[in-house]
Protein backbone atom coordinates (compact mmCIF):
# COMPACT_ATOMS: atom_id res chain seq x y z
CA UNK A 1 0.00 0.00 0.00
CA UNK A 2 1.72 3.08 -0.94
CA UNK A 3 -0.18 4.73 2.21
CA UNK A 4 1.93 2.96 4.51
CA UNK A 5 5.60 4.45 5.58
CA UNK A 6 8.04 1.96 6.04
CA UNK A 7 7.29 2.17 9.93
CA UNK A 8 4.18 0.73 9.66
CA UNK A 9 5.30 -1.55 6.95
CA UNK A 10 7.20 -3.28 9.79
CA UNK A 11 4.01 -3.37 11.86
CA UNK A 12 0.69 -5.36 12.06
CA UNK A 13 -2.93 -5.02 11.95
CA UNK A 14 -4.17 -7.55 14.40
CA UNK A 15 -7.76 -8.47 13.14
CA UNK A 16 -10.57 -10.35 15.88
CA UNK A 17 -13.95 -11.19 13.81
CA UNK A 18 -15.77 -12.48 16.90
CA UNK A 19 -19.34 -13.70 16.33
CA UNK A 20 -21.90 -12.60 19.30
CA UNK A 21 -23.22 -16.12 19.32
CA UNK A 22 -19.78 -17.55 19.77
CA UNK A 23 -18.12 -14.80 21.69
CA UNK A 24 -15.54 -14.83 24.19
CA UNK A 25 -11.79 -16.00 23.77
CA UNK A 26 -10.93 -12.51 24.42
CA UNK A 27 -8.87 -13.40 27.43
CA UNK A 28 -6.02 -14.35 26.06
CA UNK A 29 -6.02 -12.17 22.95
CA UNK A 30 -6.24 -8.86 25.43
CA UNK A 31 -3.22 -10.78 27.93
CA UNK A 32 -1.18 -10.67 24.81
CA UNK A 33 -1.75 -7.86 23.56
CA UNK A 34 -1.37 -5.84 26.91
CA UNK A 35 2.27 -7.37 26.62
CA UNK A 36 3.09 -5.88 23.19
CA UNK A 37 1.53 -2.58 24.75
CA UNK A 38 3.91 -2.28 27.53
CA UNK A 39 6.91 -3.79 25.62
CA UNK A 40 9.46 -1.15 25.13
CA UNK A 41 10.51 -2.26 22.12
CA UNK A 42 8.01 -4.04 20.13
CA UNK A 43 5.90 -2.11 18.14
CA UNK A 44 2.42 -1.25 18.78
CA UNK A 45 -0.21 -3.21 16.99
CA UNK A 46 -3.20 -1.99 15.06
CA UNK A 47 -6.21 -3.36 16.19
CA UNK A 48 -9.36 -4.06 14.77
CA UNK A 49 -12.32 -6.05 16.21
CA UNK A 50 -15.05 -6.93 14.25
CA UNK A 51 -18.62 -7.57 16.32
CA UNK A 52 -21.02 -9.27 14.15
CA UNK A 53 -24.63 -8.89 16.05
CA UNK A 54 -26.07 -12.46 15.27
CA UNK A 55 -24.17 -14.58 13.28
CA UNK A 56 -23.59 -17.83 14.82
CA UNK A 57 -20.82 -20.45 14.19
CA UNK A 58 -22.65 -22.00 11.05
CA UNK A 59 -23.35 -19.11 8.72
CA UNK A 60 -19.99 -18.45 7.01
CA UNK A 61 -18.14 -20.30 3.95
CA UNK A 62 -15.30 -21.05 6.10
CA UNK A 63 -17.46 -22.95 8.60
CA UNK A 64 -19.34 -24.79 6.00
CA UNK A 65 -22.35 -23.46 5.44
CA UNK A 66 -23.57 -24.11 1.95
CA UNK A 67 -25.11 -20.85 0.90
CA UNK A 68 -23.10 -18.54 2.69
CA UNK A 69 -20.60 -16.34 0.19
CA UNK A 70 -18.33 -14.66 2.73
CA UNK A 71 -14.99 -15.27 0.49
CA UNK A 72 -13.08 -11.94 2.85
CA UNK A 73 -13.94 -13.49 5.99
CA UNK A 74 -12.97 -16.94 4.93
CA UNK A 75 -9.46 -15.42 3.87
CA UNK A 76 -9.05 -14.16 7.36
CA UNK A 77 -9.45 -17.34 8.56
CA UNK A 78 -7.21 -19.54 6.46
CA UNK A 79 -4.32 -16.61 6.55
CA UNK A 80 -4.84 -15.77 10.58
CA UNK A 81 -5.76 -18.18 13.77
CA UNK A 82 -9.47 -19.34 14.11
CA UNK A 83 -9.89 -20.31 17.90
CA UNK A 84 -12.81 -22.98 18.51
CA UNK A 85 -13.60 -22.65 22.94
CA UNK A 86 -14.54 -19.57 24.07
CA UNK A 87 -17.00 -17.93 26.44
CA UNK A 88 -19.57 -15.32 26.08
CA UNK A 89 -20.26 -12.71 28.68
CA UNK A 90 -24.09 -12.83 27.82
CA UNK A 91 -26.19 -13.90 24.99
CA UNK A 92 -27.71 -10.54 24.84
CA UNK A 93 -26.40 -7.48 22.86
CA UNK A 94 -25.62 -4.97 26.08
CA UNK A 95 -24.45 -7.14 28.44
CA UNK A 96 -21.91 -9.15 25.95
CA UNK A 97 -20.63 -5.69 24.67
CA UNK A 98 -19.97 -4.30 28.07
CA UNK A 99 -18.22 -7.32 29.13
CA UNK A 100 -16.12 -7.21 25.78
CA UNK A 101 -14.88 -3.40 26.32
CA UNK A 102 -14.42 -3.61 30.36
CA UNK A 103 -13.30 -7.03 31.02
CA UNK A 104 -15.80 -7.58 33.44
CA UNK A 105 -18.65 -9.22 34.60
CA UNK A 106 -21.59 -6.93 33.45
CA UNK A 107 -23.25 -7.27 36.77
CA UNK A 108 -20.47 -5.32 37.77
CA UNK A 109 -21.20 -2.53 35.55
CA UNK A 110 -25.20 -3.00 36.01
CA UNK A 111 -25.23 -3.29 32.60
CA UNK A 112 -27.45 -7.00 33.02
CA UNK A 113 -29.46 -8.41 32.84
CA UNK A 114 -31.79 -7.03 29.57
CA UNK A 115 -30.54 -4.77 26.68
CA UNK A 116 -30.56 -0.68 26.53
CA UNK A 117 -33.86 0.72 24.65
CA UNK A 118 -34.00 3.73 23.16
CA UNK A 119 -35.83 5.49 26.30
CA UNK A 120 -33.02 4.21 29.03
CA UNK A 121 -31.59 7.03 30.88
CA UNK A 122 -28.71 4.60 32.20
CA UNK A 123 -25.61 3.02 30.38
CA UNK A 124 -22.39 2.11 30.95
CA UNK A 125 -21.01 3.77 34.01
CA UNK A 126 -18.44 6.39 33.03
CA UNK A 127 -16.32 5.17 35.48
CA UNK A 128 -15.77 2.23 34.13
CA UNK A 129 -12.38 1.68 32.07
CA UNK A 130 -12.64 0.35 28.47
CA UNK A 131 -10.48 -0.91 26.02
CA UNK A 132 -10.80 1.93 23.84
CA UNK A 133 -9.64 4.06 26.94
CA UNK A 134 -6.80 2.01 27.78
CA UNK A 135 -5.05 2.24 24.54
CA UNK A 136 -5.83 5.75 24.69
CA UNK A 137 -3.20 6.17 26.96
CA UNK A 138 -0.96 4.16 24.74
CA UNK A 139 -1.05 6.68 22.07
CA UNK A 140 -3.68 4.75 20.07
CA UNK A 141 -6.57 6.53 17.75
CA UNK A 142 -10.03 5.05 18.56
CA UNK A 143 -12.97 4.43 16.92
CA UNK A 144 -16.12 2.90 16.57
CA UNK A 145 -18.28 2.27 13.45
CA UNK A 146 -21.62 0.74 13.89
CA UNK A 147 -23.91 -0.39 16.97
CA UNK A 148 -23.10 0.71 20.31
CA UNK A 149 -25.98 -0.49 22.55
CA UNK A 150 -24.46 0.65 25.90
CA UNK A 151 -26.85 3.96 26.25
CA UNK A 152 -26.92 7.33 24.89
CA UNK A 153 -28.32 9.14 28.08
CA UNK A 154 -29.81 12.20 28.53
CA UNK A 155 -27.30 14.78 26.50
CA UNK A 156 -25.51 12.07 25.04
CA UNK A 157 -23.45 11.69 28.20
CA UNK A 158 -23.09 7.40 27.32
CA UNK A 159 -21.70 7.81 23.87
CA UNK A 160 -18.70 6.31 22.51
CA UNK A 161 -17.09 9.11 22.71
CA UNK A 162 -17.41 9.95 26.38
CA UNK A 163 -16.22 5.90 26.77
CA UNK A 164 -12.59 6.56 25.09
CA UNK A 165 -13.00 6.73 21.56
CA UNK A 166 -11.89 9.61 19.26
CA UNK A 167 -14.48 9.24 17.01
CA UNK A 168 -18.48 7.31 16.11
CA UNK A 169 -20.57 6.66 13.35
CA UNK A 170 -23.38 4.59 13.90
CA UNK A 171 -26.85 3.90 15.55
CA UNK A 172 -26.44 3.60 19.15
CA UNK A 173 -29.03 0.60 19.95
CA UNK A 174 -30.61 -2.50 17.75
CA UNK A 175 -32.46 -1.04 14.62
CA UNK A 176 -35.32 -2.95 15.55
CA UNK A 177 -35.99 -0.82 18.04
CA UNK A 178 -36.91 1.94 16.08
CA UNK A 179 -39.05 2.37 12.75
CA UNK A 180 -38.01 0.50 9.77
CA UNK A 181 -38.83 3.16 7.90
CA UNK A 182 -36.05 3.10 4.77
CA UNK A 183 -35.29 -0.14 4.89
CA UNK A 184 -36.04 -1.40 1.54
CA UNK A 185 -35.79 -0.49 -2.13
CA UNK A 186 -38.55 1.66 -4.25
CA UNK A 187 -41.26 -0.97 -5.36
CA UNK A 188 -40.23 -4.11 -2.98
CA UNK A 189 -41.62 -4.46 0.64
CA UNK A 190 -39.26 -4.38 3.12
CA UNK A 191 -38.06 -7.52 4.38
CA UNK A 192 -39.61 -7.67 7.61
CA UNK A 193 -41.21 -4.24 9.61
CA UNK A 194 -39.98 -3.22 12.72
CA UNK A 195 -41.72 -4.19 15.83
CA UNK A 196 -41.22 -0.85 17.37
CA UNK A 197 -43.10 0.56 14.21
CA UNK A 198 -45.54 2.67 16.49
CA UNK A 199 -43.54 3.27 19.59
CA UNK A 200 -40.42 4.79 18.96
CA UNK A 201 -38.81 7.55 16.89
CA UNK A 202 -36.94 6.70 13.62
CA UNK A 203 -33.78 4.97 13.78
CA UNK A 204 -31.39 8.00 14.39
CA UNK A 205 -27.16 8.11 12.82
CA UNK A 206 -25.44 9.55 14.66
CA UNK A 207 -21.93 10.86 14.06
CA UNK A 208 -19.50 11.28 17.10
CA UNK A 209 -22.48 13.07 19.66
CA UNK A 210 -24.33 14.69 16.83
CA UNK A 211 -27.73 13.02 14.86
CA UNK A 212 -26.36 13.55 11.53
CA UNK A 213 -29.55 11.33 9.95
CA UNK A 214 -32.65 10.53 11.14
CA UNK A 215 -34.27 8.33 9.75
CA UNK A 216 -31.50 6.66 9.19
CA UNK A 217 -31.32 5.42 5.31
CA UNK A 218 -30.44 1.31 5.67
CA UNK A 219 -30.22 1.10 1.64
CA UNK A 220 -27.04 3.22 1.85
CA UNK A 221 -25.65 2.04 5.49
CA UNK A 222 -23.29 -0.36 4.65
CA UNK A 223 -21.64 2.45 2.05
CA UNK A 224 -21.53 4.93 4.90
CA UNK A 225 -19.89 2.41 7.67
CA UNK A 226 -17.30 0.89 5.03
CA UNK A 227 -16.59 4.74 3.28
CA UNK A 228 -16.05 6.14 7.34
CA UNK A 229 -13.60 2.89 8.43
CA UNK A 230 -11.56 3.24 5.40
CA UNK A 231 -10.55 6.78 6.20
CA UNK A 232 -10.27 6.08 9.48
CA UNK A 233 -7.54 3.83 8.85
CA UNK A 234 -6.12 6.21 5.92
CA UNK A 235 -5.42 8.96 8.87
CA UNK A 236 -4.40 7.40 11.48
CA UNK A 237 -1.53 5.41 8.90
CA UNK A 238 -0.82 9.16 6.86
CA UNK A 239 -0.21 10.36 10.67
CA UNK A 240 2.07 7.13 11.91
CA UNK A 241 -0.79 6.59 14.91
CA UNK A 242 -1.33 2.96 16.17
CA UNK A 243 -5.33 2.79 15.98
CA UNK A 244 -7.85 0.61 17.02
CA UNK A 245 -11.12 0.04 15.30
CA UNK A 246 -14.21 -1.37 16.44
CA UNK A 247 -16.48 -1.97 14.33
CA UNK A 248 -20.13 -3.54 15.48
CA UNK A 249 -21.99 -4.62 12.63
CA UNK A 250 -25.66 -4.24 12.78
CA UNK A 251 -25.48 -7.17 10.30
CA UNK A 252 -27.00 -9.66 10.65
CA UNK A 253 -29.52 -8.87 13.44
CA UNK A 254 -33.28 -8.49 12.56
CA UNK A 255 -34.61 -7.18 10.15
CA UNK A 256 -31.98 -7.75 7.75
CA UNK A 257 -30.94 -5.29 5.27
CA UNK A 258 -28.10 -5.03 2.53
CA UNK A 259 -26.90 -2.18 0.45
CA UNK A 260 -27.78 -2.22 -3.62
CA UNK A 261 -25.02 -3.75 -4.99
CA UNK A 262 -25.62 -7.16 -2.56
CA UNK A 263 -29.29 -7.03 -2.51
CA UNK A 264 -31.12 -10.32 -4.28
CA UNK A 265 -27.34 -11.64 -4.70
CA UNK A 266 -27.44 -14.45 -2.44
CA UNK A 267 -28.90 -18.23 -2.69
CA UNK A 268 -29.44 -17.67 1.40
CA UNK A 269 -31.93 -14.86 0.96
CA UNK A 270 -32.03 -11.73 2.98
CA UNK A 271 -29.62 -13.05 5.67
CA UNK A 272 -26.94 -13.92 2.98
CA UNK A 273 -27.24 -10.97 1.37
CA UNK A 274 -26.90 -9.08 4.77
Amino acid sequence: DPLLSQQHKTQFTCYLPISLTTMRYKNVFLATLVLYLVHPILPKPNLVIFLVDDLGWGDLGYTGHPTTSSPHVDKLARNGKVFTQFYAGSPVCTPSRATLLTGRHSVRSGMYPSVQFPPSLHGLPLEEVTLAELLKEQGYRTGIVGKWHLGVGPGGQYLPTQQGFDTYLGIPYSHDMCPFVLGCYPGEACDAPSPHKDTASPCPLFQDDKIIEQPTDFTSLTEKFSEYSDQFVIDSVLTETPFFLYFSFHHVHFPQFSSSSFRNSSLRGSFGDS
